[in-house]
């Protein structure tokens, strides 16, 4: 058989994210508190940036009259907060940083990579190899086990950052099962460890914890600033608006930008200067969108509140606006609306159907009438999730008294005996 050698051209084409892309995907996870954070601090570090007139006010505590009183009232960053600030310290090149942001817009609550480097790799046709150097630079962050795509990856993680070198981490966490049954022969065997010396990593173990970042809360986030503002003109016509104050207005120096092409000077600040412009200017549009598109899907909420709500999923407002689902994901996590002065998080205009009476009711709407009729109830004679399910039943809503009880915890409500208990304590201390 005869080999020969030939050289052939070939066109493939993919999908390559440009900084700007990425460091948007990035920025549209933040809610407006953490981003005006992050856009303060940048402008303070990049020259190329200027700020343009606005009545931004730089985020304080209330109780803050100064310096001191800043550092100790000052509410504590979010992690995607907290971790933009970590990579922006470790100098990292500018590809690799804004990979790493990208990776940080894919954790989940609780601190775990909600995606496989492959799956991002095919998905945005970039080598493997960078977004390894990526999430490394995103596992160097704290809290330890950030960025883990597994829990044995976070128990490892967290074990290096406790000391171990990682040969002895990784063979410490595949034989968990031997330290949980404190098979201390089985230990010195597999992994040469005394009885001691297997008692303290046991103990070392019982410290790590499942969530690097803790378990995520039930409840929504706190809400302190709008990323969107709906308005009702003097017709009754109500429309959506990014507020002024949500965030400092960013703009890209002309001259020096202008100045440092010609003599080639700090070309990575530059390029992040344009895109971080770029991707704010996205961000708003891409909210504004969704604002939009939520006036026009929602009417009965601007109307009625929480009453009127429609089931809707993100799927179909992905669909709607051709965006990816991911991309909405991104912008209604942690994001509020203003409405009538009032701050809504953007989750509560989603929520699957239930049936009632032949058609289909909010599921957000059911637990916001549960609400009420808690709210309603004799303090002492309160409803019991049977009694709720019966009465929602009555009004035309198929549901099962296991989803009441789910609904009634998601609103933080105890049950009908905590809440008798409570009505009972309460009328024996107005009688003393």
């Amino acid at each position: 058989m005869e080999l020969k050698q030939s050289l052939s051209l070939h066109q493939r084409q993919g999908l390559a994210l440009s900084v700007q892309m990425r460091l948007a995907l990035s920025l549209l996870r933040l809610p407006a508190l953490d981003l005006a954070e992050a856009v303060a601090r940048e402008l303070a570090q990049n020259p190329f940036l200027r700020p343009s007139p606005s009545d931004w006010a730089p985020p304080t505590s209330e109780a803050a009259t100064g310096a001191a009183a800043d550092s100790l009232n000052a509410p504590l960053p979010s992690l995607h907060e907290s971790l933009h600030r970590q990579l922006a310290q470790m100098a990292l090149p500018a590809e690799d940083e804004a990979l790493a942001l990208l990776l940080v817009g894919e954790l989940r609550e609780d601190g775990m990579l909600d995606v496989t480097l492959d799956e991002l790799a095919g998905e945005l046709g970039l080598p493997l190899a960078r977004l390894e150097r990526a999430l490394a630079a995103l596992q160097a962050c704290e809290p330890a086990g950030v960025g883990a795509r597994d829990l044995a990856e976070s128990l490892v993680l967290q074990l290096i950052d406790h000391g171990l070198p990682r040969p002895e981490a990784e063979a410490s966490v595949a034989h968990l099962r031997l330290f949980a049954r404190g098979d201390w022969a089985g230990l010195k065997r597999r992994l040469g460890l005394s009885r001691p010396e297997a008692e303290a990593r046991a103990a070392l173990l019982r410290q790590l914890s499942a969530a690097p970042a803790g378990l995520p809360s039930p409840a929504e986030p706190a809400l302190t600033r709008p990323d969107l503002l709906v308005e009702r003109d003097a017709a009754g016509l109500i429309s959506a608006r990014l507020p002024s104050r949500a965030l400092p207005l960013v703009a890209l120096d002309e001259t020096m930008a202008a100045r440092a092409e010609t003599e080639g000077f700090a070309p990575e600040l530059l390029a992040r200067a344009r895109a971080l412009v770029a991707a704010l200017d996205a961000r708003g549009q891409t909210l504004l969108r969704i604002g939009s598109w939520l006036i026009e899907h929602q009417p009965g909420f601007f109307a009625e509140g929480p009453a009127g709500l429609r089931p809707l999923t993100r799927a179909a407002l992905a669909d709607t606006l051709a965006l990816h689902p991911s991309t909405i994901s991104r912008a209604v996590a942690g994001k509020a609306i203003e409405v009538e002065g009032r701050l809504w998080p953007l989750s509560v205009f989603f929520s699957t159907a239930l049936p009632a009476g032949g058609q289909s009711v909010s599921a957000r709407r059911v637990q916001h009438r549960i609400g009420e009729l808690i709210g309603a109830e004799p303090a002492t004679r309160p409803l019991s999730d049977a009694a709720l399910e019966r009465q929602l039943r009555a009004e035309g809503v198929d549901i099962a008294r296991r989803t009441v009880a789910k609904y009634r915890q998601g609103l933080r409500i105890p049950s009908s005996a905590t809440r008798r208990r409570a009505a009972a304590l309460r009328q024996q201390t107005r009688e003393r």
